[in-house]
């Protein structure tokens, strides 16, 4: 998220020597609201952390939701903050008749897994809700494929509703972030410059790119621990106390094999994804003055 505040003026910001001061100001303005989004992304994910060591009885709740969470406040705040403008670049900027929309700076592969990723992730946390059972203290902590009386916690301990719950709200929140923050890039300011219109748009689908890839990662994340979590006890069956038979156990043993294989590459691709992430975020700002360069020449 640190870097997609360059789709409203960074384009600029880097290589027009006709007015250094308005440039140099926007520039700031951009590494000001880069700043802050960032920041108050890593606080929030930090009190996460803390929360989550100081409360155990939260069963490590806070730090599976602590990436969704953390990842939502900063494009929150990105989309909150003024998107940084030249001086001038109004005024001299002709009316553009052509509305720009998300499937101008984005594939629709990239939408399509978007959606998909969503789509997934939200079906396999509402599953692991629908299928837990809340143990004595009322909590749900087991999964109720287990006829025996839910204990909660140690090796019994599934992703009910005590974590199902959050993660949906905090996914739903993620998501009314997501929408401010594209059209925070698509919508801001053009360039005024005629010469750097080519580069105004490869910025904006860089941009939109990133957004995109940042908002997917804790996603990928959190549908890794949750296949992960269910299928850890699912795999514990025939070494635990569950009611179910000998074949029952057997079975259940099968799945939590699957659910456990599979979370392992899911959560190595949500690993690859953030460290994308701060790859391209790195190298965006190269990229806008390597693209200004070439449309004017310089």
């Amino acid at each position: 998220m640190a870097i997609l505040t360059i789709a409203g003026g960074l384009v600029a910001a880097f290589l027009i020597p006709a007015r250094p001061e308005a440039l140099l100001y926007a520039r700031r303005m951009s590494v000001l609201r880069t700043t802050t989004a960032t920041v108050s992304g890593l606080i929030v994910f930090a009190t996460a952390v803390i929360v989550h060591i100081l409360n155990p009885l939260f069963e490590g709740v806070p730090f599976v939701v602590g990436p969704l969470a953390a990842t939502a406040a900063g494009l929150g705040v990105f989309a909150a903050m003024p998107t940084p403008t030249i001086d001038g670049a109004v005024r001299r900027r002709g009316a553009d008749l052509e509305q720009r929309r998300l499937n101008s700076y984005s594939s629709a592969g990239q939408r399509r897994m978007f959606v998909a990723l969503f789509s997934v992730t939200v079906a396999v946390v509402l599953a692991s809700g629908l299928t837990s059972k809340a143990g004595p203290d009322g909590r749900s902590l087991c999964t109720s494929l287990f006829p025996v009386e839910c204990i909660g916690g140690g090796p019994y301990l599934y992703p009910g509703w005590l974590f199902a719950a959050p993660t949906l709200i905090l996914i739903a929140a993620l998501l009314a972030t997501i929408v401010p923050a594209l059209r925070r890039i698509i919508t801001a300011p053009a360039a005024a410059w005629s010469e750097l219109v080519d580069a105004d748009t490869a910025i904006r689908v860089a941009a939109v790119r990133l957004v995109l890839r940042i908002a997917s990662t804790p996603m990928v994340l959190t549908l890794g621990v949750f296949l992960g979590a269910a299928g850890l006890p699912l795999l514990n069956a025939e070494v635990l106390e569950t009611g179910l038979n000998p074949n029952g156990e057997a079975i259940a043993h099968t799945f939590g094999i699957i659910l456990v294989g599979t979370s392992a590459p899911v959560i190595a691709c949500g690993l690859v994804l953030a460290f994308l992430s701060i790859v391209g975020a790195t190298r965006l700002p190269r990229a806008a003055a390597d693209s200004s360069r070439k449309s004017t020449g310089v």
